[in-house]
C-alpha cells in the first residue's frame, strides 16, 4: 500500500521523502486535520491536491464507472449521483470504454497511470467519490 501511494504521489509531481506510518496515516485520514476542507486528508483535498488533480482529469467514461462504484458501495447515495450516472452512462462509447470498466472496479485513470481505491480507507474512499461527482457534472452539457 506504501508503494501505491508514493507512486501516486510521485506522478501527480509531488516530492515524496519515503512517508513515515505517522505520515501515511494522516494522509489516510488518520492523523490531524489537514488542507483541502477534507479533515485529515491533507494533500489528497482540492483541485491542486493528491487526488484533486488526479480526479480532475479522468474522463466520463471512467467517472460514471466510479459513480456506479460509489453508489454500489454506499460512498454515495441520493438522486444526485444516480441522476448524473444515468446521463453520463446514456453518452455514446461511455458503456463500452475502457474507463468505464476500470471505474466499476474502483480505479481512477489518469494521464498519470491508474489508482485503486482497493485497500484505501473507507472515509477517503468517500473524499473521492465526491470528488468524482463534482467533477462527473461537467461532463453532463458536453
Amino acid at each position: 500500500m506504501r508503494i501505491r501511494i508514493a507512486m501516486l504521489m510521485l506522478a501527480a509531481g509531488l516530492a515524496v521523502a519515503a512517508p513515515a506510518d505517522a505520515q501515511l496515516e494522516g494522509l489516510l485520514g488518520g492523523g490531524k486535520s489537514g488542507g483541502g476542507g477534507l479533515g485529515g486528508l491533507g494533500g489528497l483535498g482540492g483541485g491542486a491536491g493528491l487526488l484533486g488533480g488526479g480526479v480532475s482529469q479522468i474522463g466520463a467514461g471512467n467517472a460514471a464507472g466510479l459513480l456506479g462504484y460509489c453508489v454500489k458501495r454506499k460512498y454515495l447515495g441520493g438522486g444526485d449521483a444516480r441522476s448524473i450516472l444515468g446521463k453520463l452512462t446514456g453518452k455514446p462509447g461511455v458503456l463500452g470504454s475502457k474507463g468505464y470498466v476500470a471505474g466499476q472496479d474502483g480505479k481512477l485513470v489518469t494521464k498519470q497511470g491508474t489508482f485503486s481505491l482497493d485497500g484505501v480507507k473507507d472515509k477517503v474512499k468517500g473524499k473521492v467519490c465526491d470528488m468524482v461527482l463534482d467533477h462527473a457534472q461537467g461532463f453532463i452539457g458536453r
